[in-house]
């Protein structure tokens, strides 16, 4: 048996608390102070625990309990200056608000970060109860930010009751527990006359007032069952909710979504050889095994892997009796990678053979980038990098390599739209590469690479533009490297005046730049 009480609402999910707040009461329920003002009220207390599930911690100014006082059956109190109140939290302070029915709740500094391992409990102790039967609400709100923003008052409200004083509902108990699909259970409880009961599962809804045993049968699937007393005046009634659950041994199953983590097998008589989905929908499915004498799985129509991260592993033979279309190719003697941006083959470990009498071709420029090229320069975005010139002994390639470094959390920064270029010059043509100045927390850091081919005896010169917006917080890595065809010679530096000058008229051929963003493997730069 369980307890579903109190209920709760929230602000929207714009103002929705950034820490988490369950409320119990002492007793429970609470009962109302007798109706004859001579009698001495009843005490309780609430019970106010709060936490924060996320691992970012929240900043927070201070935290208000809203509790409503006076005669009427929405209060709770009859007078809050009765009321003690106590919270665990190192260094805060309480006071209470009289004309805002509040308590205030808050940390001797400005505001103080509250982390998922910050669990704390606040205690409003010896309530004088209202005297009249009723349901009220106890709204929390907190003054609260993550990183820099503004701080937000952001609150929500349980309904905490108010019960007769002779109202019992307790002790629901299902039996058995565990049955067999198509079973049957008993239902028991113990509760009070003063209160209309209804007995909830599914989309049914029994009047049991007169009952304290119900017996379910014909049980299919795994069942709460939920049993609400309802008591008090109409216009502000008290409820009381309990659940018992049955769990049914392979159960009937009707749901929207279906995610599935570990393994499936259908051992139905219907379904052992077909498994049909509506043409309308997808099947989306992790891991598909053969048994016995390995079954075969046979496709009519089109297999996708739409998402990303997902991977088809053969261990064996892979043998495709028809075309196979690979990113756009339709044909099996070409393997063609999308030209978009994102398009590449990378060869992991190994080695990229070509026969005797066979060519390699590249109509772009050829990018070559690994641990033992020579680093030019390497440092930080903000330290600057002065236009250089180098000069090549030998053929080779120039590699720059642009790194965002900054995240932020706010989606109205301006340097979201910001970018850091550098400029590689050689043979007459400029190529260029950017990244954000800022990238959203929780995203891959920003990466941007290009290589350029450098003829022996040419010249290339490198720039880069660092200007942050005023008052920009973006910041970010910049590293150029020269890798030497056939281990030749390096770059040198040389001096602007030095260089030879160019013959504008003279017709220059052109290289495209290969770059490459966050999907390239950092180890292998």
């Amino acid at each position: 048996m369980s307890l579903v009480s109190p209920t709760r609402t929230v602000d929207t999910t714009a103002n929705e608390p950034l820490l988490a707040y369950t409320v119990t009461t002492s007793p429970d329920p609470l009962k109302a102070s007798p109706e004859n003002p001579q009698a001495p009220e009843e005490r309780g207390e609430l019970q106010i625990v709060g936490s924060r599930h996320s691992g970012t911690p929240a900043d927070v100014q201070w935290i208000k309990v809203k509790v409503p006082a006076g005669p009427m059956s929405p209060d709770l109190a009859t007078d809050l200056a009765k009321v003690t109140p106590r919270i665990s939290l190192s260094g805060w302070s309480v006071r209470l608000d009289a004309a805002a029915k509040e308590f205030v709740f808050s940390p001797s500094a400005g505001h103080t970060p509250i982390g998922p391992e910050t669990g704390f409990t606040i205690q409003l102790s010896d309530i004088p109860v209202n005297r009249k039967v009723g349901t009220s609400p106890i709204t929390v709100t907190e003054s609260s930010r993550t990183g820099s923003s503004a701080f937000q008052s952001r609150a929500t409200t349980f309904h905490v009751g108010k019960f007769p004083a002779d109202f019992y509902l307790r002790n629901l108990i299902c039996t058995p527990l565990i049955i067999n699909n198509g079973g049957e259970v008993t239902l028991t409880w113990e509760r009070s006359a003063n209160a209309t009961y209804e007995l909830l599962y599914g989309d049914t809804n029994l009047d049991v007032t007169k009952d304290t045993s119900k017996r379910i049968t014909n049980v299919k699937s795994d069942t709460t069952f939920y049993l609400r007393g309802t008591t008090g005046d109409a216009s502000n009634p008290v409820v009381r909710i309990l659940s018992a659950q049955v769990s049914v041994i392979k159960p009937d199953l009707e749901i929207g979504n279906l995610t599935v983590h570990g393994t499936t097998r259908l051992n139905g008589a219907t379904t052992t050889k077909n498994l049909t989905v509506n043409t309308a929908n997808t099947l989306h499915v992790r891991t598909i095994e053969g048994s016995g004498s390995y079954g075969a799985l046979a496709i009519g129509g089109r297999l996708t892997l739409s998402t990303a991260g997902r991977e088809v592993n053969v261990l064996s033979k892979f043998t495709v009796a028809g075309t196979t279309q690979l990113n756009g190719a339709t044909t099996t003697k070409n393997l063609t990678v999308d030209p978009g941006a994102d398009g590449y083959l990378w060869l992991k470990t190994g080695r990229l053979d070509t026969a005797a009498g066979t060519n390699l071709n590249a109509y772009g420029t050829v990018g070559i980038f690994k641990n033992s090229s020579q680093t030019l320069h390497s440092n930080y975005i903000s330290s600057g990098f002065p236009e250089t010139t180098y000069r090549a002994d030998g053929a080779g390639f120039l590699t720059v390599r642009l790194t965002c470094l900054y995240f932020t959390d706010n989606t109205g920064g301006r340097e979201l739209n910001a970018y850091f270029t550098a400029q590689a010059t050689t043979a007459g043509v400029t190529h260029s590469i950017s990244v954000p100045q800022v990238t959203f927390t929780g995203s891959p850091s920003s990466t941007n690479q290009m290589s350029v081919p450098v003829a022996m005896g040419g010249t290339v010169k490198v720039s880069l533009d660092n200007t942050k917006l005023p008052n920009g917080a973006g910041n970010g890595y910049i590293s150029v490297y020269w890798t030497p065809l056939g281990g030749g010679p390096n770059l040198t530096q040389v001096a602007a005046a030095d260089m030879p000058e160019q013959d504008e008229t003279a017709e220059e051929e052109v290289f495209e730049t290969f770059t490459a963003d966050a999907g390239a493997e950092p180890s292998e730069g």
